[in-house]
């Protein structure tokens, strides 16, 4: 007989290795770093207003202090093994704020400057 109360599907079973989620939070954090880069590369800063262009310019501090945050984050497993979710917070929210530039980033490709060549 099924759980009535089991409303969220069969995929959540199985609760998720916590090995599983950080390699996700990585992979994540990865892809959006690598496109942050190739479209900081494409757009040049006189492409952005005011607006966009703090929102991207924090989202690159944001990244170099996951970076950091998890570095310290690593040696403090050692002491405190409730650092892990700390990690996993900063490797999320980091991520989630490059997605954020990233669309901002995207919105201003499509939208190009006047006499600009953006492809």
């Amino acid at each position: 007989m099924t759980d009535p109360f089991h409303l969220l599907g069969p995929e959540f079973d199985a609760p998720r290795e916590f090995g599983d989620a950080y390699h996700a939070a990585v992979a994540r954090l990865e892809a959006a770093s690598m496109r942050f880069d190739a479209l900081s590369e494409q757009l040049p800063e006189s492409s952005y207003d005011d607006e966009e262009w703090t929102i991207v310019e924090r989202a690159a501090r944001d990244l170099e202090e996951a970076v950091e945050r998890a570095e310290e984050g690593f040696v403090a497993v050692q002491y405190d093994s409730h650092a892990w979710y700390r990690i996993m917070e900063t490797l999320t929210v980091a991520a989630s704020r490059l997605e954020s530039a990233i669309g901002i980033m995207e919105r201003v490709r499509a939208r190009g400057a006047p006499g600009d060549s953006l492809v």
